[in-house]
């Protein structure tokens, strides 16, 4: 059988594929978008997780597995951050963050806004967020029921995320 292609030219015509049966959806807690390890690679290292700020991507009583090597902010990823606190012998506390950018303009003197402004120039602003919200930002009452609400903290330039961040969250570690 010889039929036209979109082209216009002879074309063979297609074989019918069979139907193929779907499969039932089926619910896999199990599952993680972050890798389990078992053994803790070199430049890497375990950061406790205290509550399930950001689950499912962690829970409660893991360990985080933080690449010392990687910390430039990324849309949406997870990562240990470093903040000075004087309460503190090291002078540092650490916690996990989700790292949001978004164009704002900033301000010759300082400061950011959120529209075009005469000589304010566009760049990536960060936010450190220490929760990840819950699907429906419009429904705080499940936000409430969830846990899932906490502090931002930013604006960040690049490069002074990048100064903050110890690493980004890569896996969990579970000891083998």
């Amino acid at each position: 059988m010889t039929r036209r292609t979109s082209a216009g030219r002879p074309g063979r015509a297609l074989a019918t594929v069979p139907q193929i049966p779907a499969v039932q959806f089926e619910h896999q807690p199990e599952l993680r978008a972050l890798m389990i390890l078992p053994t803790l690679p070199p430049g890497h290292m375990t950061f406790p997780v205290k509550d399930d700020a950001f689950y499912p991507h962690l829970r409660r009583g893991e360990f985080a597995v933080v690449d010392l090597a990687d910390h430039l902010p990324a849309q949406g990823e997870l990562f240990l951050i470093a903040y000075r606190d004087p309460r503190i012998e090291c002078g540092r506390t650490f916690a996990l963050c989700q790292m949001m950018g978004r164009t704002r303009f900033r301000r010759p003197g300082g400061g950011w806004v959120q529209q075009p402004e005469a000589g304010a120039d566009p760049t990536t602003c960060w936010m450190a967020r220490h929760w990840i919200p819950p699907a429906d930002p419009r429904d705080p009452e499940a936000a409430l029921r969830s846990g899932r609400v906490g502090a931002s903290e930013g604006p960040f330039t690049t490069e002074h995320a990048a100064e903050k961040l110890v690493g980004r969250v890569v896996g969990v570690w579970e000891p083998g």
